[in-house]
């Protein structure tokens, strides 16, 4: 489809950044992937740098103040819409999807909002959730699963036809790049036989990091010689590193590693034995299809679109309500499991996770604007 009769559309995103450690790598690698069959003119409310790395045409936002910046929006999302593109797909913003519903609303076309979680867990102040639930009411939603619309529909009373279900994906070969588990950890400097725990997300209550010192302390108290590496930052990481240091004597075999970027995290999952992820809050999470792309086993908590996204063989790791205890047990019997068993898992995983991959939900993508 390359070429002057691709359908032209427009993509709202709010941050670019190569080096980023978040989600958002992978939405670059799926703009790069579509831009073949769609004419993309993609809109950055916030960009890091080296834009020329971008191969398709695009505009930074200049305004930093609320109003300035959703003005510049409406005008500018109104002159794509006069040279043909009518289609408007905002990730997150609430920017984005007022601005697009407006120009629609004036001009037509179609205006498509993103959203993947459980915003209904979030705080926010009236004013805030207000405009969250008229962007929503007035735009047609996206979002991960199945489940996870019924759930949309059923808190904001939104009407099943005015959205869709598009699954995140995960660039398979860029984990399969990976020479093998030796080659990941010496470069990481782990032991060869160590058994590693593998914990990547922000450092924060939604994502769990209060509990990892319990379950490390848990897991280690039962006799087990695991080694845990925490990859990533945020709000709880001194929290963190102080109990872990005072709940055990033996935080030498914890690492936390910090923020590292997402085109460099592969290599952590190929070295691990098993992913946890005990969040308070997820959507469709990004980093379970990561480890199935690695073949490696995950405990992960029952929330969000988790359980809908993850292979029968491992759904009696995804544990509803749990604590620190639970998640430990869960741990330490994905680290004891047999070779066999562990093989099993593996081809289980990456047989699952085909259908995540990026040409195959790039293609999804593309037909959402032909629906």
């Amino acid at each position: 489809m390359v070429g002057s009769n691709r359908l032209k559309i427009v993509y709202i995103l709010p941050i670019y950044d190569p080096a980023t450690a978040s989600h958002f790598f992978h939405i670059y690698e799926l703009l790069k992937a579509a831009s073949r069959d769609l004419d993309i003119f993609l809109v950055i409310e916030r960009a890091s740098a080296r834009l020329e790395h971008l191969a398709i045409p695009f505009y930074v936002q200049r305004f930093s103040n609320p109003m300035l910046r959703l003005a510049e929006l409406v005008v500018l999302l109104a002159r794509e819409r006069m040279r043909g593109r009518r289609h408007f797909y905002t990730h997150y913003s609430y920017y984005g999807a007022l601005a697009s519903w407006f120009v629609v609303c004036v001009l037509g076309g179609e205006a498509y909002y993103w959203n993947c979680g459980m915003p209904w867990l979030y705080r926010r102040g009236s004013f805030e959730e207000a405009v969250f639930r008229f962007a929503l009411r007035r735009t047609i939603l996206v979002t991960g699963t199945e489940g996870l619309r019924a759930e949309y529909c059923r808190r904001y009373g939104l009407a099943p036809g005015r959205t869709r279900v598009l699954p995140n994906r995960i660039n398979i070969e860029r984990f399969r790049k990976i020479p093998n588990r030796v080659e990941a950890r010496r470069s990481l400097g782990i032991p060869e036989d160590a058994k590693v725990v593998l914990f990547v997300h922000r450092l924060s209550r939604r994502k769990g990091a209060h509990l990892l010192p319990d379950i490390i302390s848990s897991v280690l108290a039962a006799g087990s010689r695991a080694m845990f590496m925490i990859v990533g930052d945020g709000p709880e990481r001194q929290d963190l590193e102080s109990r872990i240091t005072y709940h055990d004597a033996k935080s030498r075999r914890v690492r936390i590693v910090g923020e590292v970027a997402h085109r460099d995290v592969a290599k952590y999952f190929v070295a691990a034995d098993v992913f946890l992820m005990p969040s308070e809050e997820e959507g469709f999470p990004h980093v379970l299809l990561e480890a199935m792309a690695a073949g490696l086993p995950y405990v992960a908590s029952d929330v969000g679109g988790v359980r809908e996204i993850t292979p029968p063989g491992l759904r009696q790791y995804v544990l509803k309500n749990a604590q620190a205890e639970s998640y430990s047990e869960a741990v330490s019997a994905i680290l004891n499991i047999s070779e066999k068993d562990r093989g099993m898992l593996k081809r289980e995983e990456m047989m699952w996770v085909e259908q995540y991959d990026l040409p195959a939900i790039t293609m999804e993508f593309v037909k959402l604007f032909e629906f």
